[in-house]
């Protein structure tokens, strides 16, 4: 009768080291053999998505966890649609406006946010815009607006899901009107 082979620790990590090594090699030959597609055009596995959509989430969860938002007057959420319309609309839309046609080639596409937001508290909404989120082509808007502002926007956001395409329609478009002022050599701080 054959002796059972005795269980060897040395051989366990052995073939551990080799099994990490192996995944190593495979790892190094997709990203330096230019194997893994990086074409807006190409589509992620759903488990490749899957994982993404887990880790974003996650991630700006945690990110956002220690920020407070401040209290909104219905003026401040006007202004945030205002500055939404300039900032916003062109990749997600808003109440009756479609985004613009360049918004259907970016992947992952950009969301429709009065259904997106649903889940994510306001500070949630404003790390986003602040931050941007990598790899999306959303942007960082902290380099370029200010708090104040950006925490307007996502008070604005929170709110998409009630505001109708009459009331959407009727709301200036906040950075049309600084552009105006600064191409005439009016020169304003819009923060």
């Amino acid at each position: 009768m054959a002796q059972p082979r005795n269980f060897s620790f040395a051989s366990a990590i052995a073939g551990a080291l080799a099994l990490c090594l192996l995944l190593i090699i495979a790892a190094a030959a997709v990203v330096y053999g230019g194997l893994f597609p990086v074409a807006a055009s190409s589509e992620d596995g759903a488990a490749v998505r899957s994982l993404l959509i887990e880790a974003r989430e996650h991630s700006v969860e945690r990110s956002a966890a220690g920020l407070t938002a401040p209290s909104f007057t219905a003026e401040d959420v006007r202004l945030g649609g205002s500055h939404f319309k300039g900032m916003c609309q062109a990749c997600h839309g808003g109440p009756g406006a479609e985004p613009e046609e360049f918004a259907a080639g970016m992947n992952p596409r950009p969301p429709n946010l009065a259904k997106a937001a649903g889940d994510l508290t306001v500070a949630q909404v404003f790390w986003i815009a602040k931050n941007g989120i990598r790899m999306t082509g959303m942007p960082d808007f902290g380099k370029t607006d200010e708090d104040e502002e950006l925490w307007k926007v996502a008070a604005f956001v929170k709110q998409l899901q009630k505001v109708t395409a009459a009331d959407y329609a009727a709301l200036p478009n906040a950075h049309e009107h600084e552009e105006a002022d600064e191409e005439a050599g009016h020169h304003h701080d819009h923060h």
